[in-house]
């Protein structure tokens, strides 16, 4: 299935069927239509190179590939979107599933949390560590945080130590809850890098777009960076929530 974030796209809009050696391009009783090459169609045989409009906007190419060139393909396309460092996504692509996925919440009146956490006196650590050991460490947590992170959750490095996670369809509290296990996680255990035990603590900002005056990502961002912030000026290892009040943070 191929999902795409577009309001002029019925639910189920269009499907391939492959029949007789051939690829068909099948209109699903669409509201907006479904078009090959620029005419509206019912029941299209594709051919290489087509080019597919679902709806007003979103245009897609058709096009043949074997197996190991889809295997080079998706892998080409997932390493654009990877911190070669972490292997978690990357800043961009975390901005750009944060947008989409404000637009679904608001649409659908669903909740959206954001947590964003950073590891603290990391200067310090860099300079003790050096640059190549501390991404290491920095590799060591992604691995930790990813391992009790839902499977709809989006997990990102968001700066230099700063990580971010996009908790799908809950709010403030319950993404307090996820920030809390991943503070403990990685507190409970040292990191082993290069045959030394390091020990470290993080920062964690929560906020949920229900506490924003104007509902956006880019709110959300800086909503959750606020409490990020005072949790790192209230001495690090905590979790605040952002209170839209006055923009101090609460505890959790």
């Amino acid at each position: 299935d191929i999902r795409i974030n577009d309001e002029g796209i019925s639910r189920t809009h269009a499907t391939v069927v492959y029949k007789d050696d051939v690829y068909y391009l099948v209109d699903a009783g669409s509201t907006n239509g479904t078009f090959a090459n620029g005419e509206k169609v019912d029941r299209y045989p594709l051919m290489e190179g087509d080019r597919i409009q679902l709806g007003a906007t979103s245009v897609l190419k058709f096009t043949y590939r074997d197996d190991t060139e889809e295997d080079l393909q998706r892998r080409l396309f997932e390493s654009a979107l990877r911190d070669r460092q972490t292997g978690l996504f990357n800043r961009g692509y975390f901005l750009n599933r944060l947008e989409s996925d404000v637009t679904v919440a608001l649409r659908q009146g669903k909740a959206l949390a954001l947590v964003l956490f950073a590891v603290d006196g990391f200067d310090a650590l860099l300079e003790r560590l050096g640059v190549a050991e501390a991404e290491v460490l920095l590799r060591e947590l992604a691995q930790r945080v990813q391992a009790i992170t839902r499977e709809d959750d989006v997990l990102a490095r968001y700066g230099h130590e700063v990580m971010g996670l996009t908790c799908r369809w809950v709010d403030a509290m319950r993404g307090s809850r996820a920030a809390a296990r991943i503070r403990d996680a990685v507190a409970r255990e040292p990191f082993i890098v290069s045959g030394t035990r390091i020990s470290i603590t993080l920062s964690l900002g929560v906020a949920d777009l229900g506490m924003l005056l104007e509902a956006t990502a880019d709110g959300l961002v800086s909503a959750a960076e606020t409490a990020m912030r005072q949790a790192e000026r209230l001495g690090g290892g905590r979790v605040e929530i952002y209170d839209p009040e006055n923009e101090a943070t609460h505890h959790t």
